[in-house]
């Protein structure tokens, strides 16, 4: 009679698969739950909505996972989880040095909820099939999402939303939809241009499956974008486009590609809604929109607040609260509550100084280098890389107009950079427990 010794692997191996597919589930309802919180939150028993459980649930089951012994070979090709541990530890360094300790500890809870699941991704995400279960969620919410929009844009009522920035904006009197979410209506556009761009990367990646949804996806999206009318989330789809078009300049029907994205550019420019031109006219009226101002001034005062702390910064979730200050009271279109510097570049390193900066900037650098790795692997990875490529090329130029660094898609979109980078790279043994 044979028994199996306690260093036998084998007993753990049912579990640990199990506990890794429930994480992977739990990954994919936070992904979908992100871009639809008001629907969570209108499903909420109490503070337990499906997107808090979500978020609780992710770093319990990796936790489990790592009980189970399902994680020895993530140990190896770590280098993107040490840069984003580094740039938190760092985080806390700022805030130590920060006046507003306050509202810093609650700044970093509330990136933490962004960070902690990417983080738990690089753990428990251990083969193309689990990356491409992640971009689908965000896909799907980005489906749902528009679909709110449009029907939110011809009725003028607001379905899920209920919180005071998503269903108070507007420009010139035109309510602006933020579909299933509670943030305010850019934001959500943003997070809608990640799936969109998603699912225009996936159906150009060589996918042939679900190819009718995925351009479907893509129509019903960018008709959603432009009702949000959201200038940001726009000029990012276009730079994803570009990428997505820059990837078929071989292709022997490039010319006639091209000719086809120009009619379709134009058909659509035909139909964009009138608060869409009216807001790009806007650009450069500063007596049209009076935003232009108060952009600005958010600039202005983030230079002058590096040159003021430029190693460490003011500290994280600071800037809002030196933004009300007297000093800056008479900056053209200030308004006298704490606002947000809109831009994510600048945002890091006013509140984290140019050591936050440079861990960031590196940061990103390591994820370009993952997917240009990731690229050549096997063909569902490298069609899941492209994807993901083409998102984070569109988000990152929105983060030109957005403060970003706290944003849960942004972080999904950098964990699923590396991870792409750790499969193909054997970091990750692909069908075998990691």
């Amino acid at each position: 009679m044979s028994s199996l010794s306690a260093a036998d692997p084998r007993p753990l191996a049912l579990p640990a698969e199990t506990v890794r597919l429930v994480a992977v589930v739990l990954l994919c309802g936070f992904a979908l739950f992100t871009q639809l919180d008001a629907v969570s939150n209108r499903l909420a028993v109490g503070p337990a909505s499906p997107l808090a459980l979500m978020i609780a649930g992710v770093p319990a089951s990796a936790f489990l996972l790592l009980l189970s012994g399902g994680l020895p070979s993530c140990a190896r090709g770590t280098d993107g989880a040490r840069l984003i541990l580094v740039l938190l530890l760092w985080m806390v360094v700022c805030w130590t040095l920060s006046e507003h300790r306050t509202e810093g500890y609650d700044y970093l809870v509330k990136i933490s909820t962004a960070v902690l699941p990417a983080l738990c991704l690089m753990l428990v995400a251990d083969r193309p099939g689990h990356l491409l279960a992640i971009v689908w969620a965000m896909i799907l919410a980005g489906a749902f999402a528009s679909v709110v929009v449009i029907l939110e844009s011809r009725s003028g009522t607001r379905i899920f939303s209920t919180a005071l920035a998503a269903v108070t904006a507007d420009f010139e009197g035109v309510a602006r939809s933020a579909g299933a979410s509670d943030q305010n209506p850019t934001t959500a556009a943003q997070m809608l241009m990640t799936s969109v761009a998603l699912a225009l990367g996936l159906l150009f990646s060589g996918e042939k499956r679900f190819r009718l949804v995925l351009a479907g996806v893509v129509l019903v999206g960018a008709a959603a974008l432009a009702l949000m009318s959201a200038r940001s989330a726009i000029l990012g789809f276009g730079a994803g486009a570009g990428i997505v078009l820059l990837s078929l300049r071989k292709h022997k029907a490039f010319p006639l590609i091209l000719v086809a994205t120009g009619i379709a550019g134009a058909v659509g420019l035909m139909f964009a809604p009138p608060t869409l031109w009216e807001r790009f006219a806007a650009i450069g009226d500063f007596g049209k929109d009076q935003t232009l101002f108060r952009r600005i001034s958010y600039l202005r005062i983030g230079a002058d607040l590096i040159g003021q702390s430029p190693i460490w910064g003011v500290g994280p979730g600071n800037f809002p609260l030196y933004y009300i200050t007297d000093p800056y009271r008479w900056m053209p279109g200030r308004i006298p509550f704490p606002r947000e510097l809109h831009n994510t570049y600048l945002d890091v390193m006013t509140e984290l100084g140019v050591v936050g900066f440079a861990l960031f900037a590196t940061l990103l650098t390591h994820c370009f280098l993952q997917l240009r790795r990731a690229l050549a692997g096997s063909p569902e990875l490298a069609r899941v890389t492209f994807a993901v490529l083409v998102a984070l090329v569109a988000l990152l130029v929105g983060c030109f107009f957005m403060p970003h660094k706290d944003m849960r898609y942004l972080w999904l979109l950098i964990a699923l950079a590396i991870q792409c980078g750790r499969i193909r790279a054997g970091k990750i043994r692909v069908g075998e427990r990691a």
